[in-house]
């Protein structure tokens, strides 16, 4: 038996492609199909998913945390119990003791069933409109409950003009100086400027005394001493002949001139056009919220209850409107 056989190229091309074949199922087997089982023991997307969700919870959970510590500290309003006008008072007194001025108009309280409101006129004036705005976040968060409504903000008078008059008056008024230190250290607060006269008032300093005015000259001298005399008029010829005229008052202000013969040239009166630059009034700035002090006006509501109500003397019973039936 011979095995001296020989393979065509067609059989070798077929085995060549068996073993290819063969090749290609063992890589997928053993190799391609066991990555992918490690690449999935291995994926982190899940677990990825997971911290993420713990992290939002945990965010949530400081912010609960947070919002609870923070009932402590936050001012909240509680519903009194009728009559509790004394209180309120109280209440607003502190509060404005700041301010300017300031002035309540209590109205009577007025009950529909439990709920008792009773409305407070108040006009003030600030001398800054944070300080305004400060007053009315200390209403709106008050421990009485409270609306507050109609709501007019206004500028008055310039700071400066208002600091002024009241640091000349604080000089001889205890309360004026109690008033303006009081101003001053709320706008030192803000870091606003402050004129140095307010300043030197506020401080107790010496004020600084008004300059001593230069000495006259002699012909302005004689001019001041001859003002509203009659003075001879005379005209100064080109050629320097001097004519004598009738008389006429001395300007104020003018220079009395002397000629080489004795004879006095009284000065003309200044024309109005040339009135200086300094002698000419200054405009005022406009009156902001910005550069004055502040008028406020509004209107605040108190609510309380008549529920267990020790008294209820002074209350205007109102009965509430029966809701109207629609027709058909």
């Amino acid at each position: 038996m011979k095995l001296n056989y020989s393979f065509s190229k067609r059989e070798i091309a077929l085995i060549l492609v068996l073993v290819l074949v063969l090749i290609g199922l063992l890589y997928y087997r053993f190799v391609y199909l066991r990555i992918g089982d490690q690449e999935k023991q291995y994926d982190t997307t899940d677990l990825e998913a997971q911290v993420q969700q713990e992290q939002l919870q945990l965010i949530e959970w400081e912010k609960m945390q947070n919002e609870i510590d923070e009932i402590g500290k936050v001012s909240t309003s509680s519903l009194e119990t009728y009559d509790n006008q004394k209180q309120e008072i109280n209440l607003l007194n502190d509060i404005f003791e700041p301010v300017i001025r300031y002035n309540f108009s209590f109205e009577k309280p007025v009950a529909i069933g439990d709920t008792v409101r009773r409305n407070v006129k108040v006009s003030f004036t600030t001398i800054d409109y944070k300080s305004a705005l400060d007053i009315i976040t200390q209403l709106h968060d008050s421990r009485y409950r409270v609306l507050i409504h109609d709501i007019n903000i206004a500028p008055g008078d310039l700071t400066a003009d208002y600091l002024n008059a009241l640091a000349t008056e604080a000089l001889t008024d205890a309360k004026a100086m109690t008033q303006l230190k009081k101003q001053v250290e709320t706008l030192m607060a803000a870091n606003l400027n402050i004129d140095e006269y307010v300043m030197k008032v506020y401080r107790g300093e010496p004020l600084t005394e008004a300059p001593e005015t230069e000495p006259l000259t002699e012909s302005e001298a004689y001019a001041e001493g001859m003002e509203g005399q009659e003075m001879p008029m005379e005209t100064i010829l080109e050629d320097g002949t001097v004519i004598a005229g009738g008389t006429a008052p001395v300007a104020a202000g003018g220079t009395v001139e002397t000629l080489a013969d004795g004879t006095i040239v009284a000065p003309r009166a200044p024309a109005a056009e040339t009135q200086s630059e300094t002698q000419t009034e200054t405009e005022k700035p406009v009156q902001t919220l910005e550069n004055s002090v502040v008028n406020v006006s509004m209107t605040m509501t108190f609510y309380e209850t008549a529920y267990n109500a020790p008294s209820l003397d002074g209350l205007i019973i109102e009965t509430p409107e029966a809701p109207q039936e629609q027709a058909g």
